[in-house]
């Protein structure tokens, strides 16, 4: 038995007097009481405020002067610094004491977070994570779309090229019909693509893309406050997993849209292979609000858009080239993550979106009418033309070139382009390289009428029309003073 239980069991079983006790163990009659009243064990002593006069008037002056500083993520006051403050207005104090003093008002300035439970179907997540892909062979930036599910913690991943307002509600529209459903409240950032202007407290100007998205799916869009990522902190840690689990080592395909089949398959196999998964998914895809029978149109519209005297419109920064006939003319845009629609009534150019300050322009689609009438222009932009037009264009080029030179190859090459135009892609590559076999003129070859060289003139039996020849003699007789009487 212990020096503290044998006491106590003096005191309290055998009841012995305080004193007789104190004296038999040698003890104080204060330790005699601790020991029976309070329960303190050996070493152990009741704790007791002791003042700090010194401490307090570093606390003192310490909140004076920090009460008007203002503090930025990079211009923190330092400990260091704050002691050198607290000097120079005459305190004397350590730099430990004032490091403990900075730690405990850092601490109690932190709020504290709430647990909290998520019901199936109630909440999802939203947020875009910097990350980087090779896409045939090419190693680039680009930005993974995360979409969380709170309660079964499914998640749908998406890596797109840009962070921009399109591939934000492309991102939507695939997650909810991954999903099968829509969750009642998708909480986000205060990102640009889904808030206008913040408002009082929690209260949100959306931008019109966005609030015709939630008007669609009828869900609640819900913000974090400003700079507090953690107020959804189950996709901000979710979102560094999948970049650290799925997406190291780099993931490289061919193309971005097999990177993100990838991605997504192996996402799902993590979530499968988590305890009760399917039984925590079943209950949340039950609990999800129907899609709506209509699909949500994410490529962003533009009315009225001017096309150019060169034929071209400028689309986000980016150019593209229309037929000739559209010159001068307006067009609806549709802006898509990966393409780009420009409709003229009922015609329509699709083209592969480029990036900002970039030029798609097809010339063998668009402009052959114009260059067929123009070999200076052709010779500009030969080298792109034949390798639009493919097959044994760019052979052609490069043999009118060595043969002619680049001034008359181009005029020939304008030759070619009206054959296109007037006898078909297929049967002028046909003649032209029959033409070319042959030694003879390629002008010649794309005719489209055949050349008479008969001096016979044949015609139908139908017609029952006798044509009489004549001779030089007669003619002669024309140019005479008196003519034919």
């Amino acid at each position: 038995m212990d020096k503290v239980a044998a006491i106590r069991h003096a005191v309290v079983v055998e009841k012995r007097s305080r004193r007789s006790v104190a004296k038999a163990f040698r003890v104080g009659r204060k330790t005699i009481d601790r020991y029976v009243d309070d329960g303190v064990t050996v070493g152990q002593r009741k704790p007791s405020p002791r003042p700090s006069p010194k401490t307090a008037a570093a606390q003192k002056k310490l909140d004076e002067l920090l009460a008007d500083v203002k503090e930025a993520k990079k211009h923190r006051l330092t400990a260091k610094r704050v002691q050198e403050l607290l000097l120079g207005a005459g305190v004397d104090v350590g730099y430990t004491l004032v490091k403990g003093l900075m730690a405990e008002r850092r601490r109690t300035a932190k709020a504290v977070s709430v647990p909290l439970e998520y019901a199936p179907g109630e909440v999802a997540e939203v947020d875009f994570f910097e990350v980087v892909v090779v896409v045939d062979g090419v190693e680039q930036t680009a930005w993974l779309f995360v979409m969380r599910l709170m309660s079964s913690g499914r998640d749908f991943c998406r890596v797109y090229p840009r962070q921009d307002q399109v591939c934000f509600l492309d991102g939507h529209v695939r997650a909810f019909a991954y999903f099968g459903g829509v969750p009642e409240r998708v909480i986000y950032d205060n990102l640009k693509a889904a808030v206008q202007k913040i408002l009082v407290g929690s209260e949100r100007q959306l931008t019109k893309r966005f609030l015709s998205l939630t008007q669609h799916y009828l869900f609640e869009a819900c913000f974090a406050r400003p700079y507090h990522g953690n107020d959804k902190g189950g996709v901000e840690a979710r979102g560094k997993h999948v970049r650290l689990q799925s997406m190291t080592p780099l993931l490289s395909a061919p193309t971005l849209d097999e990177v993100n089949g990838e991605l997504l398959a192996d996402v799902e196999r993590r979530f499968r292979a988590k305890t009760d998964a399917a039984e925590r998914w079943a209950t949340e895809q039950a609990a999800l609000l129907d899609l709506p029978r209509s699909g949500f149109d994410a490529r962003l519209m533009k009315l009225d858009v001017p096309v150019s005297s060169s034929s071209t419109v400028t689309v986000d920064g980016a150019t593209y080239s229309v037929p000739t006939a559209w010159a001068r003319r307006r067009v609806t845009t549709y802006a898509g993550v990966a393409d780009v629609e420009l409709r003229l009534g009922d015609d329509a150019v699709v083209r592969r979106r480029v990036p900002r300050g970039q030029r798609d322009i097809d010339y063998a689609a668009h402009y052959l009418d114009e260059l067929a009438k123009k070999p200076q222009a052709v010779r500009q932009v030969a080298d792109k033309l034949v390798a639009q037009l493919g097959g044994a264009f760019p052979a052609f080029w490069r043999r009118l070139v060595e043969d002619d030179g680049a001034k008359e190859a181009a005029r020939k090459m304008a030759r070619i382009l009206r054959g296109i135009r007037e006898l078909g892609r297929d049967e002028c590559e046909r003649r032209v390289g029959a033409a070319l076999s042959a030694g003879e003129p390629v002008a010649t070859a794309l005719l489209v009428t055949p050349v008479v060289t008969s001096s016979h003139v044949l015609v139908p039996k139908a017609l029952d029309v006798f044509v009489e020849t004549s001779s030089v003699a007669v003619f002669d007789l024309l140019l005479s003073p008196g003519g034919v009487q």
